[in-house]
């Protein structure tokens, strides 16, 4: 084939089909591959017009058309177009672009066609990698995520944006370490770079902030594991949410400073159940929490579970999983179990429902924790507070605890008596507090009590009040700020005491 057009003579060993065609269809020029794969019968296609060729000759006066249509488009807006159709089971794709003259006229348009079919293929393939892996991520019962070996995010489950994703559903501009806590964050790190070269599995506790909100945090469980693949590093990461054990943990540390108070985080058990067969799988750590030793021939079940349950519980517990089974609902449980030794261990047990590609429940899986020691806890902080009450009265101490919401307020009696009351029967508000205060320091002790709230910073004050019975006395008082869980100030807890006989 003589190629008369100099420019063309680019594309003359080109591999894949190209050609020159003028603005009404005709072919100008054509490469040896264009000819051969699409026109082979025909001895000399130029000249020919590429409409009537697909029309006649193959008998395709739809992708006549459609080709027709977007050379259309290319002439009319002068820009060049891409586009894929499908012939004889392959994919191709065509690239037209405008050719002008010297003058900027559009004179002939230069086309271009690949066969992208396994290229299209295989993107296909991907996608579908893409999503089982998704899939599995999602599977796992808390927020994971994958991050290369520079800790930038490589992929997350739906738990993981539910938490720590923004409304564009994307993780801090996908660095990891945007959503870990500052102080915590330099620690983290060191502890990440040595799992990366260690290859050891490792847990961290910290805090880290969920969705947008920078302002507050929640205290996760993080466990860390190295992973290989094509010769290249990745980190998975497991983040499990124990903030309520850490706010139980410093509620007993506010009645109980003169002790030393630590919760260790509780090792996890994973397990996962199908409930049509009532087989189940254990981590190692599963079977360590129900007391029930691994011997050859026994297998996690339903059943199973049942005989380490506590006499009390085991009917109530047993059909409060049916119930949430029944209704494909999530599993948030605590119950007793007896070891063989005796001994009672109180587990939580989390799960989630999980569905399969036809769209049905058939597993459940999630997690198990002992919280033994919380529940002592919660006894402990009860016990405690009743001693610490009778404590403060015998040292005529008033205790007082103020809602920021409403600014209402709770006192002890001790309380009551210091402001002139014999009884808690009176109402009790921060407005009724500065109205007993004396004039000359009624302003201070409010501008000083807001601030402090404002502030965030606890505070300690001096002044004179009017008891109920109108006799003039000073107090002395001091109050901390609480915060609830997302770190916004909640209530004022604090004490009084009067100091008028100190003051002569």
């Amino acid at each position: 084939m003589v190629f008369e057009n100099k420019e063309f003579s680019l594309f003359k060993y080109f591999p894949e089909p190209v050609f020159i065609i003028a603005p009404d269809g005709t072919i100008l020029e054509a490469n040896q591959v264009f000819a051969s794969r699409f026109f082979s019968n025909i001895l000399n296609i130029k000249g020919q017009n590429i409409y009537e060729l697909l029309s006649h000759t193959h008998h395709l006066p739809e992708l006549a058309a459609s080709r027709k249509k977007q050379v259309e488009i290319v002439l009319s807006t002068g820009n060049h177009v891409i586009f894929d159709d499908e012939k004889y089971g392959r994919i191709y794709r065509s690239a037209i672009y405008p050719i002008r003259s010297d003058q900027g006229t559009i004179t002939r348009l230069l086309i271009i066609v690949h066969d992208v079919t396994e290229q299209i293929a295989a993107e296909k393939q991907a996608r579908h990698t893409d999503r089982v892996f998704k899939a599995l991520l999602d599977a796992v019962p808390g927020s994971v995520f994958v991050l290369d070996d520079e800790f930038l995010l490589i992929s997350c489950n739906d738990y993981a944006f539910e938490l720590f994703g923004d409304h564009n559903r994307q993780i801090r501009q996908n660095n990891f370490f945007n959503l870990i806590f500052d102080e915590d964050r330099s620690h983290l790190s060191k502890r990440f770079d040595n799992i990366m070269e260690s290859g050891l599995e490792e847990a961290e506790e910290a805090r880290m902030h969920i969705h947008e909100d920078r302002n507050s945090f929640r205290w996760f469980s993080i466990h860390a594991q190295r992973a290989e693949i094509d010769n290249r590093r990745y980190l998975v990461i497991v983040c499990i949410d124990i903030h309520q054990h850490k706010m139980t943990e410093s509620q007993l540390l506010q009645y109980k400073k003169w002790l030393i108070m630590a919760m260790e985080s509780a090792n996890t058990g994973v397990w996962d159940w199908n409930i049509v067969t009532n087989a189940a799988l254990w981590s190692n750590r599963m079977w360590e929490l129900y007391g029930i030793e691994r011997v050859a021939g026994r297998y996690p079940s339903f059943d199973l579970w049942k005989t380490a349950l506590h006499p009390d519980d085991k009917e109530a517990i047993a059909n409060a999983v049916r119930e949430a089974v029944n209704m494909l609902a999530d599993l948030n449980i605590e119950y007793r179990v007896i070891h063989p030794d005796g001994s009672t261990h109180w587990i939580m047990v989390c799960g989630k429902p999980v569905i399969d590609r036809y769209g049905k429940v058939t597993r459940y899986c999630g997690t198990a924790v002992d919280i033994s020691d919380q529940k002592q806890l919660e006894n402990e902080i009860t016990l405690t507070r009743e001693h610490l009450d009778l404590a403060l009265e015998k040292c005529h101490i008033g205790w007082f605890h103020l809602n920021l919401e409403d600014y209402s307020t709770i006192r002890t009696l001790e309380h009551a008596r210091i402001f002139g009351y014999g009884t808690l029967d009176s109402e009790w508000s921060f407005e009724k507090f500065l109205k007993h205060v004396t004039d000359e320091d009624r302003g201070r002790v409010k501008k000083l009590v807001l601030d402090s709230i404002t502030n965030r910073k606890d505070f300690v004050t001096e002044c004179q009040i009017m008891t109920a019975h109108g006799e003039k006395r000073r107090i002395w008082a001091s109050a901390s700020i609480q915060y609830n869980e997302h770190g916004k100030a909640t209530h004022v807890l604090g004490i009084v005491q009067d100091i008028t006989d100190r003051r002569g």
